[in-house]
């Protein structure tokens, strides 16, 4: 007989695609942003991991919705000494506009 347990493969198969979903659906959020004319800046999320974007003057993580603090009030050593700030919760990072539509929620 076989050791080779089909259920324990078919299981170990269907994570590694749950995480290729997650992988993919974040990848298609960030281009949506470089699309609509966000930039991708070198500085990170300290939550996740993913890179911080910059969208009508402000920085926000696309993944997890972390906003962080307006780096140019902040000056050009603002990269390495920024922090994270939760949105409030239920809400995406404003967008500027006076109704907050136009957005960066996808």
């Amino acid at each position: 007989m076989s050791d080779f347990d089909k259920e324990a493969e078919r299981e170990r198969l269907r994570e590694k695609y749950d995480e290729e979903e997650d992988d993919r659906e974040t990848t298609e959020r960030m281009s949506e942003l470089l699309l609509k004319g966000a930039t991708m800046t070198n500085a990170h999320c300290g939550e996740c991991g993913d890179p911080i974007f910059r969208y009508e003057g402000q920085e926000f993580c696309p993944s997890c919705q972390q906003v962080v603090a307006d780096a140019t009030r902040r000056g050009p050593r603002a990269h390495s000494r920024r922090t994270a700030t939760t949105a409030p919760k239920g809400r995406r990072p404003r967008t500027g506009t006076a109704d907050g539509a136009g957005g960066l929620a996808l």
